[in-house]
Order: C-alpha cells, then structure tokens, then sequence
C-alpha cells in the first residue's frame, strides 16, 4: 500500500524514486532531508552516467572534465562531504535518513547496517577505512554524511555491475596540475559486485530489489510516494541549484593550475590563477597577449572558453588543455 509520509508518525519510510537523472535526484534527496523530520528514511537510486564530487572539493582537479564533457556523462556536486565517485546504471545508490545519536559523524551504525544486508545476500563484503566496504580488499561502496540539527543523511554507492574502465578514466582527475586546498579523493581499486556472487543477476533493478526486500525483513515498513506539488519543487531545485555553473564549480576553493604540452606540434605552457571558478589571473608561453586580456575574468566553462577561443583560430583547441 502506498502511504504519503506526513501520514506516518514514526516507523521505517521507503520513498519511491524511479528516476536517472542526477540532478534531479540529488535534489530529490535534498528535498527529502529538508523536509521529512521524523522516523527513518530509504532511498534507492540509479543514475544516468555522471560523477558525483563532494562539497568540499575541488571538481577541476577531481574530474577529468574534458572527457566528461566529450562522452556526456553530468558533473555534480553534492551536499556531503567526501570523495568523487561515478554513477551509472550498473551501480546502486542507497540513502539512509534518520535521528542522529551524536554531534559528530558516525559511520558505524549505517556501515554495519549495509554490511549486514549485503551478507544476507551472500555477497562476502567487509569494512575498510571508515566509508568504505570491500570484498577481498577491493572497494564496492563509498560513503558520505551530513549533519543538520537532529538528522543525520547517510548515502553510499554499491558498484553491481558499473563500467569500471569509464570510472577510472573520468575520476581520475588532473591532481598533478593543480595547487589546492579542496579535500582530494583518496583513490582504491575497485570491483563489481557481481563478480563475487554465486548466482549473479542480470540487471541492475533485480539486485536493487533484492536489497530492499532484505532490509525491510523485520522492519515496521511503509512505501509512499511524493505529491506532484513535491515533485515541482524537486524539478525547481535540480533546475536552480544543481544543474547551475554556480553551485558546481563556482563553489571550487581557490586554486593555481601549471601545465605544459604540445598544440600542433609546437611545445607551450599555461599558468592561470582561479577563484570561485572564475580565472583571475592567466599566462601562456608563448606569449599571446590579447588571449591573456580575453580570458581573465571567465568562468571555467568548457563551452565558454570554447567560444572565447574561436577568436584565436590557432589556439581553437587550447581547452583542452586548461580542464
């Protein structure tokens, strides 16, 4: 039976989400933490191909942006902290919602408690560093927290069956061009979760299935769904927040990038400073005058620089080289 969650006072929440788009599921689960104040909330969710950086980092540095942008896949940022990870529909993402029991961030709880589903299902995972869970020392979930007054919002991901080789290739980042103060991704070897099961499923959806009927063995459990008043105003916040330039790289801290390479066969260096996404200071060698005077004072935008860049024919391709 589908309940709305203002009917439950107090009890184990499943909240349906069917959709892939990663803005607006980021702000799905905004809306939902902001909003929903009372008993324990579940979410389970897939994303279209995207990387998904923490808010305290630094998305130049974390992501390969270029190819990003060439393969389509979406950049977001989200509202805890932690590393970069990539989501598609071969990987799971789970979101937990309840009273905290501390000030501070506690994994344990909400580690244990995905330990223990994944054990029931036979699949042989353990826990590694604090937000990691493994099987046999690789990793197949990562996870984040946030605290807001008495709530605490628990997220991780569950590599099924995701593209690895498009995960390596994107979050990767361009680290070494970079001098930044933005928390960095602490990279692991990873591995698919179907790779360790006895009886592998074939789609993404049956293993997410099975995940929530484990966890709602024993629970006191209600499923609703959201008004369409409530979904307007999650379409609103994927629309202003999370698909805007501002609040996915303009909340980058502060950095200085040095590169050098060949364009055309001829050897060059850059050197610009940013901040807030927006270069303020740049150079290149050799020099090039008037690109200097064109480029400061502009957003870190691929399309942008792009079309900045069409006024210098000879340097149409020099964005890829500044990402």
């Amino acid at each position: 039976m589908e309940i709305r969650i203002r009917e439950i006072e107090s009890s184990m929440i499943y909240i349906a989400n069917n959709s892939h788009d990663p803005y607006y599921n980021q702000a799905f689960e905004e809306y939902i933490y902001e909003n929903y104040k009372e008993g324990t909330i579940v979410l389970l969710w897939r994303n279209n191909p995207a990387v998904v950086c923490g808010c305290h980092q630094n998305i130049f540095a974390e992501v390969n942006v270029i190819k990003a942008h060439a393969q389509g896949v979406s950049i977001v940022r989200r509202i805890t902290g932690g590393g970069t990870v990539f989501h598609d529909l071969g990987n799971l993402n789970y979101t937990i919602i309840s009273d905290k029991d501390s000030k501070m961030l506690d994994y344990t709880k909400y580690m244990d408690f995905m330990i223990n589903i994944l054990r029931k299902l036979a699949i042989p995972v353990s826990l590694n560093r604090t937000s990691d869970i493994v099987i046999d020392g690789l990793k197949i979930s990562g996870s984040a927290q946030k605290i807001t007054k008495n709530r605490v919002l628990h997220h991780g991901t569950l590599l099924y069956n995701s593209d690895l080789k498009t995960l390596s290739s994107l979050t990767k980042g361009q680290r070494s061009y970079y001098e930044t103060k933005g928390i960095p991704s602490v990279p692991w070897p990873v591995t698919n979760i179907i790779d360790h099961m006895e009886s592998p499923l074939v789609k993404t959806q049956e293993f997410g299935e099975m995940i929530l009927e484990a966890v709602k063995q024993g629970s006191n459990w209600e499923t609703m769904v959201l008004s369409p008043e409530e979904d307007d105003q999650i379409k609103r916040l994927a629309e202003e927040k999370y698909k805007s330039w501002e609040w996915t790289y303009g909340n980058s801290p502060a950095f200085t990038y040095n590169r050098s390479f060949e364009l055309e066969g001829i050897p060059m260096s850059v050197s610009y400073q940013a901040k807030h996404g927006i270069i303020t200071q740049f150079s290149i060698d050799p020099n090039e005058p008037d690109l200097e005077e064109a480029l400061c004072g502009k957003k870190l935008s691929v399309h942008d620089i792009r079309q900045k860049l069409l006024s210098f024919p000879k340097l149409s391709n020099l964005y890829k080289y500044l990402f």
